[in-house]
């Protein structure tokens, strides 16, 4: 079947002949198939669809793939947001490139996402960008989230350095908690003062 009848299927078919079309489209793995996978996912109405969707565009496995779902995160529906970044999870190093790129996002809130990806993806450089978001982004939400999943993978006295040092750039209570208990998750409980 050629690409122009599958994409017809995909909009026009019944559930049983869109999720056949879904299957062919990610065998293409092209970039017309891609986009029609991810366009699946902001306008069909059927959640098996939608999640047939999710689980080609994570076996397609592509750079492309990535860059395609990242403008999914700025969606209004949660959602479409929670299936951008599972995709991304899903995807492993291969999404490496587009999260870290997320991660000087001026928006705190792709920041949050990519610090997500990072933490349930655990990509070989996860710890050390991590790192550099607790010492260095501005947002307290984002780095009490690096905080958490930092405690969760690291260990390295510069871990533990890093953590405490988050702890004294910001006032936040929450955000002490997160260093308190990411400290003892790493086996390095905070001294009290």
């Amino acid at each position: 079947m050629n690409i122009d009848n599958l994409l017809t299927k995909l909009k026009e078919g019944s559930e049983k002949e869109r999720l056949a079309a879904l299957r062919h489209l990610e065998q293409q793995g092209n970039e017309t198939a891609i986009n029609a996978l991810v366009d699946l996912l902001t306008h069909e109405h059927s959640r098996l669809v939608q999640e047939a969707a999710v689980a080609a565009l994570i076996r397609i496995n592509t750079p492309q793939v990535a860059e395609a779902v990242v403008q999914l995160l700025e969606s209004a529906d949660a959602w479409v947001r929670n299936a951008a970044v599972e995709i991304l999870q899903g995807l492993g190093e291969t999404a490496s490139g587009v999260v870290e790129e997320l991660l000087q996002s001026f928006d705190p809130d792709l920041r949050l996402f990519a610090v997500n990806v990072l933490g349930e993806a655990k990509y070989r450089k996860a710890v050390s960008l991590l790192q550099e978001v607790v010492n260095n982004d501005s947002d307290v939400n984002v780095v009490a989230a690096a905080v958490e999943y930092l405690g969760e993978m690291g260990s390295r006295v510069t871990d533990v350095r890093c953590l405490e040092q988050a702890g004294r750039r910001f006032k936040d209570p929450f955000l002490h908690y997160a260093v308190a208990e990411a400290l003892k998750k790493i086996g390095h409980p905070q001294k009290r003062r």
